[in-house]
């Protein structure tokens, strides 16, 4: 998941992930990613969540918009290291 915006957000894993105000799974692990510029969170999620799907995440008791993210967040064409 891709929790937020740029910011930093104060997650350390068992936050739960909302989908249409359910909880559908929790947050395993996370940390921020610096070459995405987003913090980056691992959970596991129903399959019909396909990339680009909206979710909530509770942080600190306060739901914060997340996007379930591809497997892999890479740029192979190094096109953030080249702007």
């Amino acid at each position: 998941l891709l929790v937020g915006g740029s910011d930093y957000l104060p997650l350390y894993g068992g936050e739960a992930v909302r989908i249409e105000g359910d909880v559908a799974g929790r947050v395993r692990s996370c940390g921020y990613g610096f070459t995405v510029g987003r913090t980056v969170a691992l959970a596991k999620l129903p399959s019909k969540f396909e990339p680009g799907a909206r979710v909530e995440v509770d942080v600190l008791g306060h739901p914060v918009e997340a996007e379930v993210a591809a497997d892999c967040l890479y740029d192979p064409a190094h096109a953030r290291a080249r702007s």
